[in-house]
């Protein structure tokens, strides 16, 4: 019975206690809490508002600076802003760059440097080396509540100098002129290989005090490039200048369109080299950057370490640099790749073929094609080949990479 009722007596009290509770909940309250209050538009903007003009340098160590007078605060509410970019002819509807302002969007300015407003100005397509003026406003914001401000700032920055239409992976650089192969007829121009992004390369033969220049069509336009002043530049519209060759001779022209820079060496020699024994025999230029041999008789050498003949060779260029003479040395890009592939029907894998610059002599260089050659008797410690060769190498865009061939004379 006492059990009884003292679990009674605890039911009463849980029954009263929740009774209690419901008489003093009031609920919810909207005067117990501040309310969300959307931002006032920012209404001064207090740098880079009134028509200011600013040379952009890369060697500039001082930043550009966007300011504006806070929205006014109510309450604990924080506000946050973003920087609206836009250019004469627009709306803001759809700006052309929008940036967060200093720390994480809390302060109220909005800091840049020489190139990141450079690149601000590459979206607003703002040519290099000239003038372009940018319009600006500032939208406060708090959650999904935002406000733009109805008054605008104006400044005006000249451009970086630079290339504005560097040629791309889907564009074709040529090098035309009556310096060049071509004669000036451009039907005729030679195509750049292209190196890595924005850099090119041609392997030609040049006349002296004749002119050239760099060209190619990008959306139907063409554009045209030349070197002056020690920079690569791109030819504005009505300027006429082109390049002037001093020398006559065979080179080597680099483009880097990301550094404007171009590099031009001499090339003196071309051959093929087989270190056991010392062969080498020299190559002939053909012209558009092909170098070749005709019915070339190769042999193998029988060595301690080569009982059956060592095939190894590789190709050396004798070059004229700014640094001196420079002999280079191309090769395989693969460690002792050995002999030249073959599938199941005979037919050669020509990737084996293609040619990169190597260090030392050995290790990256290519093999005889025994298959091609089919060596003859032993004699005088070496085997001649029974099948003569024309070799011809491919410094040109011929075939996407510098490459070389080797075909049977009929």
């Amino acid at each position: 019975m006492k059990n009884r009722l003292s679990n009674l007596i605890v039911l009463f009290c849980l029954i009263a206690f929740a009774a209690c509770s419901n008489e003093i909940n009031p609920g919810f309250n909207q005067e117990d809490y501040e309310p969300i209050v959307p931002p006032e538009p920012v209404r001064t903007l207090t740098s880079m508002a009134s028509g200011e003009r600013v040379i952009l340098s890369g060697t500039s160590v001082e930043d550009i600076v966007l300011s504006w007078i806070p929205t006014v605060v109510k309450g604990n509410t924080v506000f946050r802003y973003e920087v609206l970019f836009d250019t004469n002819d627009g709306d803001f509807s759809n700006p052309i760059e929008v940036l967060k302002s200093d720390k994480e969007a809390l302060e109220t300015k909005l800091t840049l440097s020489h190139f990141q407003m450079n690149a601000i100005g590459r979206l607003a397509k703002f040519k290099c080396n000239s003038n372009g003026t940018l319009r600006w406003k500032v939208r406060a914001y708090c959650g999904l509540d935002q406000s733009l401000s109805s008054l605008e700032g104006t400044f005006t920055i000249f451009m970086m100098d630079g290339i504005d239409d560097i040629p791309t992976e889907e564009d074709h650089l040529l090098i035309t002129g009556t310096a060049t192969e071509d004669g000036g007829d451009i039907s005729k121009a030679q195509e750049m290989s292209r190196i890595d992004d924005g850099i090119y390369q041609v392997y030609l033969k040049m006349k002296k005090d004749k002119t050239y220049l760099f060209t190619c069509e990008k959306d139907g336009e063409q554009y045209i490039y030349y070197y002056s002043g020690g920079k690569l530049r791109q030819r504005l519209e009505g300027e006429t200048y082109e390049c002037v060759q001093n020398t006559d001779g065979i080179y080597r022209i680099t483009l880097n369109f990301n550094t404007q820079e171009m590099e031009t060496i001499e090339i003196k020699k071309l051959y093929l080299y087989c270190i056991a024994g010392s062969y080498s025999q020299e190559f002939s230029y053909l012209g558009y950057g092909k170098w070749g041999v005709k019915s070339f008789l190769a042999h193998k050498r029988k060595e301690s370490w080569a009982a059956g003949g060592e095939t190894r060779y590789h190709f050396r260029m004798e070059t004229v640099t700014s640094e001196g003479n420079v002999r280079m040395n191309w090769g395989s890009n693969i460690k002792d790749g050995g002999s030249p592939k073959r599938d199941d029907n005979g037919n050669l894998d020509y990737s084996y073929f293609n040619m990169y610059e190597m260090s030392g002599d050995w290790d990256y260089s290519f093999r005889y094609d025994d298959t091609l050659l089919q060596w003859g008797e032993f004699k005088d410690n070496k085997w001649e080949a029974t099948v003569r060769t024309d070799v011809t190498i491919y410094l040109n865009a011929d075939y996407g990479v510098y490459t070389h061939r080797w075909v049977a004379v009929e």
